[in-house]
């Protein structure tokens, strides 16, 4: 049951033709979530991450992508991650969520989801490893990634096309932004997008169990991954409803809803 296939340039082509809106609003975990406008999310593509779906369903918007990267939540939320996929349209998870699953998750996952690759798993690495993501990249326009010398220093980069894989960073947001992206919105608007304090989850709730983020103790390793996106892809209109945020607005620019 190990054997799948990565998405395909026609599966995002696929997605790209099943586009509703031009607008893609990418609804996370943040607290600041809830204050998005139910019209704005009605009138755009949704796509949603982790327990962020249940906000939706119970407002009665579909999710046109649901995205997983999280493997715990398979595995804690295991009941709620399979009704977030047969309520979505389409459903996008990483290797990693793939190869940590059960037999009978693996074949769940490969007949109802789209599974994206990682082009790495940890952003340090050696020698050989800094050569061969520098020739990725200049091989691949598709892939941006600048690799450090120093030992101590990490990569950053960004995928322009999923099929290619995905740039990781801690954050789901980061590889639904390149989802987004992916699929040639005209606008990206982030929803959620706060990453500060205990960076707690909106629809964790007092008494049921919830897994601990880790987003807090990872901010260092976060943040220069978006001061990488806005320096290097010049042409990506993204945007942050979020009046409470980590991510600096001359890097992804305040938007209130109604604009």
């Amino acid at each position: 049951m190990s054997h799948f296939q990565y998405i395909k340039k026609s599966d995002v082509d696929n997605l790209i033709s099943e586009k509703k809106h031009d607008n893609a609003v990418i609804f996370l975990s943040g607290p600041t979530s809830v204050n998005t406008s139910l019209t704005l999310l009605k009138n755009s593509d949704v796509i949603a991450v982790n327990g962020s779906a249940r906000y939706l369903l119970d407002n009665d918007i579909k999710p046109f992508i649901y995205v997983l990267t999280d493997d715990r939540f398979l595995l804690q939320r295991n009941e709620d991650f399979k009704l977030f996929v047969e309520e979505s349209k389409f459903t996008i998870v990483n290797c990693d969520v793939y190869e940590k699953a059960s037999i009978e998750d693996k074949r769940f996952l490969q007949e109802n989801c789209y599974i994206i690759k990682m082009l790495y798993k940890r952003e340090k690495g050696g020698f050989f490893k800094k050569i061969k993501f520098k020739i990725l990249s200049m091989k691949n326009k598709n892939i941006l990634i600048s690799v450090p010398w120093s030992k101590r220093k990490r990569l950053v980069g960004f995928s322009l096309d999923i099929s290619d894989g995905y740039c990781s960073c801690h954050t789901v947001a980061y590889a639904a932004i390149q989802i987004a992206y992916s699929l040639r919105y005209t606008k990206i608007i982030c929803s959620g997008l706060d990453l500060v304090d205990s960076c707690s989850r909106f629809y964790d709730k007092n008494g049921e169990p919830s897994m601990p983020s880790e987003l807090s103790r990872d901010l260092g390793k976060i943040l220069p991954f978006f001061q990488f996106m806005r320096d290097n892809v010049t042409d990506i209109n993204i945007y942050n409803l979020s009046n409470n945020t980590a991510i600096d607005y001359n890097v992804i620019p305040y938007i209130e809803a109604d604009e």
